[in-house]
């Protein structure tokens, strides 16, 4: 809601590319500072750190509510946009701890939240910018303000870790905490690519779907679908019957995710795509639920919060790159964009399933690195 209303804010200045600094300043200081901020994360009190974004996020939104520079918006909006990788980060690491939740529902509840953000954030912004700006501002404000007291009272207290010295070089370019994981270097990318072609979708259907709909209204329904999707796989991967692995997780939920999109350019009716939109938004979740429950589970717990920071940043840079390829014309009209990334999506499943059955190194139960958190074979 915040990026929302920072676009919102940055589309009235006279100078239309303060739009283009607003994206670049929520874009390029995460992807620069996540592996730092996220080993900085595992080496201190999560809790404090995650209310502490959520303390300066709610300051930075105030500040953008009484300031009219130009200049400041983009400053406050890269602090911003840095805090929201610290309190992911810390998400991430300490959700699995809190009372009731192990890997599994932490990440379906993860996802789950994210998925009615996403439905919720853009009407509200708008909803919020109709009664002024600086109100709507204010309204963030004290939303993460209150967010950051709850984490205070609710999030569970962690300690400083003892981890082996890392070299700083390493520890800012986050290499040693994807080196080491050989997993993840099998299944990011994938989990990358899916990204990339979700974005090249969501940029290319925004032409293609009012096309194929009518109008406004049609798109919004369609995407409703998707996300409605996302809801149902949030809430069917932190089910007790449900027992897909992180693997078959990552592959099928993928695979879905591909062979939505693939249907969605090749059969241009409202009706099919709000179908195969619906079985993709479940997919999507899946997915995310897997890559989760695999870091949970591969990763020790002194390095998640970086490797997350890090995957985190490699998903931030595809979805740019995504968003650039998706704009039609630019490789191709937007129909056609589609079906190029439906294509790729289904193709990265097949050949990460085929250098699976050829290497061999799936993760399989046990094999989980010591330090993991608490219940990740479970």
């Amino acid at each position: 809601a915040v990026f929302i209303l920072l676009l919102l804010t940055s589309s009235a200045q006279t100078v239309t590319w303060w739009v283009t600094a607003v994206v670049l300043a929520n874009l390029v200081p995460p992807i620069l500072l996540a592996p730092v901020l996220g080993w900085v994360v595992d080496r201190t009190s999560g809790r404090g750190a995650w209310a502490m974004a959520l303390g300066v996020s709610a300051v930075c939104a105030g500040g953008i509510a009484f300031l009219d520079s130009p200049v400041a918006l983009v400053g406050l909006a890269a602090v911003q946009a840095t805090c929201s990788v610290v309190f992911s980060a810390a998400a991430f690491r300490l959700l699995p701890l809190a009372r009731g939740m192990d890997e599994r529902s932490a990440s379906s509840f993860a996802v789950g939240i994210g998925s009615a953000a996403a439905i919720g954030a853009p009407p509200l912004a708008a909803f919020a910018a109709g009664l002024g700006t600086d109100v709507a501002f204010w309204i963030c404000a004290a939303l993460l303000a209150t967010a950051g007291a709850l984490v205070l009272r609710t999030a569970p207290r962690t300690v400083q870790v003892n981890v082996q010295g890392t070299p700083w070089h390493e520890v800012w370019l986050g290499t040693r905490s994807i080196r080491t994981v050989a997993v993840l270097r099998t299944f990011l990318p994938i989990a990358v690519g899916v990204v990339l072609v979700a974005s090249m979708e969501g940029v290319a259907g925004v032409f293609y779907l009012q096309a194929v709909t009518g109008g406004a209204v049609g798109y919004a329904l369609l995407l409703s679908a998707w996300a409605a999707g996302s809801l149902v796989g949030a809430v069917l991967t932190g089910g007790r019957r449900f027992t897909l692995g992180s693997v078959p997780s990552i592959l099928l939920g993928g695979l879905a995710v591909g062979l939505a999109i693939l249907v969605e350019g090749l059969i241009a009716s409202a009706l099919v795509i709000a179908v195969v939109f619906v079985v993709g938004g479940v997919g999507n979740a899946v997915h995310n639920v897997g890559i989760r429950t695999l870091v949970y589970a591969q990763v020790p717990r002194a390095q998640q919060a970086q490797v997350w920071s890090v995957a985190g940043a490699m998903f931030s840079a595809a979805a740019a790159l995504g968003n650039l390829l998706g704009t039609p014309d630019v490789i191709a009209p937007a129909r056609q964009v589609i079906v190029a990334a439906g294509a790729l999506g289904v193709a990265l499943v097949i050949v990460t399933a085929l250098v699976i059955a050829v290497r061999g190194r799936g993760p399989r139960a046990g094999a989980a690195v010591a330090g993991r958190a608490p219940g990740a074979d479970r």
